[in-house]
């Protein structure tokens, strides 16, 4: 990085190595959504689990999954709608999955469990591109 002052210019080092903003990013990413998702399954009765442990692991699996799904859409889509929505029916595909995978999953069925899961899509999707956003976009 360089700045230019008067005559002369300044090269500023940086100690960042090449690929920990992104493995920053993703584990921020990570974290952050599941908690989120954590916090709504433990809440809600829309999705009831047996077992503590349970919803740890499967809010922990939606986490993982879903922030990588992110930056595979952030690295193969260049418009934000289309990355938005694809990651929105991914996130829905993930939790459907997880609760088909994982012993003591059952989702309601119901047209409050579709708006939830909506909900939650959406927010998912936003933490994603707020955290993994590279600048770019």
């Amino acid at each position: 990085m360089r700045l230019k002052y008067g005559l002369r210019s300044i090269k500023l080092q940086t100690t960042e190595r090449p690929g920990e903003s992104f493995l920053y990013n993703l584990y921020t990413a990570f974290v952050t959504i599941s908690v989120l998702v954590f916090i709504a399954i433990y809440n809600t009765s829309f999705i009831t689990v047996v077992t503590l442990g349970g919803t740890v692991l499967g809010s922990a699996l939606t986490g993982l999954c879903s922030a990588l799904l992110a930056f595979l859409l952030r690295k193969t889509l260049r418009k934000k709608t289309a990355r938005c929505l694809l990651g929105m029916a991914g996130c829905g595909c993930i939790i459907g999955a997880t609760a088909s995978c994982l012993p003591g999953w059952d989702i309601r069925p119901g047209i409050e469990t579709a708006l939830f899961l909506l909900a939650l899509c959406f927010l998912v999707t936003e933490i994603n591109e707020y955290t993994l956003n590279d600048g770019t976009t």
